[in-house]
């Protein structure tokens, strides 16, 4: 079938340290174990989408290596439409991941290939894929290849949602194309200066956000849950209660989750099939916390139904 979810995505090679805590500047400690998988922000939605059952085109870019080779053969084997991600003289983005005891994780990336996306053909690419209703796209890959796939299908009228991480000076260019804005609190009071956890720091943000283009806010609040908001009101969709191990994926997954309900909708959505998409992504990201990694810890369909339905899951390898 034609995608009706296309991801411009950062595709990155994560190395992952577990350490009983983030270290201090300047501190050296001695981790638990360390692993190598695949990941980046874009890569992990669209992943996390294509495994709860959507049609997936990936835009992106990545080296001419064996790191960009292992990543384009994990995307076809997830069923991911490949043919817009281009190979770059730049090496396979990478990122350092340090994972405490507590599941909280600290993160740095190096763009490498991702910040070699062509802006054109990521506009051309939207207009290849006819059976598109939503484009998801983050601020770890090109903000101007973005910009265009964001801006072509706005004119398809063609639903666009922009994860603000890493919360960076490029979602401001951004925000006039995109109808649905996810921030986590941090990202929020980057892009905002107000404090999402204070009511009327949400909408004063929000506000902001609104009067910039977009349609809809969401901003995930960890064990909070999520606030969903429009320009007239605003919902509060709570979080999964699960014991988290590691977080490195859960926001992706969000994002992943929120694109594929999205485009299942027969038309335009209204906020309260916002707000529902949200408690779905919600139970997805529930399920993601509770293993290791980016790709291993991202779930099926099933598996996000056997949770709900409180029956045993089979742990991804990592």
């Amino acid at each position: 079938m034609s995608p009706a979810v296309a991801v411009v995505a950062s595709l990155n090679v994560d190395h992952i340290v577990q350490a009983p805590r983030i270290p201090e500047p300047g501190e050296t400690l001695m981790g638990f174990s360390t692993s190598r998988e695949l990941g980046g922000k874009g890569g992990n939605q669209a992943v996390a989408a294509a495994r709860l059952g959507a049609d997936v085109a990936v835009i992106g870019c990545v080296g001419q290596d064996e790191d960009g080779d292992e990543y384009l053969n994990a995307l076809a084997a997830e069923g991911a439409d490949v043919t817009h991600v281009r190979r770059s003289a730049l090496p396979t983005g990478r990122a350092a991941i340090t994972v405490d005891a507590e599941g909280v994780n600290s993160i740095v990336v190096v763009a490498g290939a991702n910040a070699d996306i062509p802006a054109a053909a990521a506009e051309t690419a939207i207009g290849a894929l006819p059976s598109l209703r939503v484009v998801a796209g983050q601020l770890e890959a090109a903000a101007d290849a973005t910009e265009r796939a964001f801006a072509a299908a706005r004119e398809r009228g063609v639903l666009t949602v922009l994860n603000t991480a890493p919360a960076a000076d490029a979602a401001g260019k951004l925000l006039p194309f995109s109808d649905v804005v996810v921030s986590n609190e941090i990202e929020f009071r980057q892009l905002t200066g107000q404090d999402p956890f204070d009511g009327n720091g949400l909408r004063r943000g929000s506000a902001d956000l609104f009067a910039a283009g977009c349609r809809w806010v969401i901003v995930t609040l960890g064990a909070e849950g999520c606030a969903v908001l429009d320009a007239s009101s605003s919902a509060h969709v709570p979080a999964v209660a699960v014991r988290a191990v590691d977080t490195t994926a859960a926001g992706d997954s969000f994002v992943g989750a929120l694109a594929a309900r999205l485009a299942e909708l027969p038309g335009d959505p209204i906020t309260a099939d916002v707000v529902a998409a949200c408690g779905f992504a919600a139970k997805v990201a529930a399920v993601v916390v509770t293993r290791h990694g980016a790709h291993p810890s991202l779930p099926t369909l099933a598996e996000v139904c056997a949770q709900q339905e409180g029956q045993p899951m089979a742990s991804r390898p990592t």
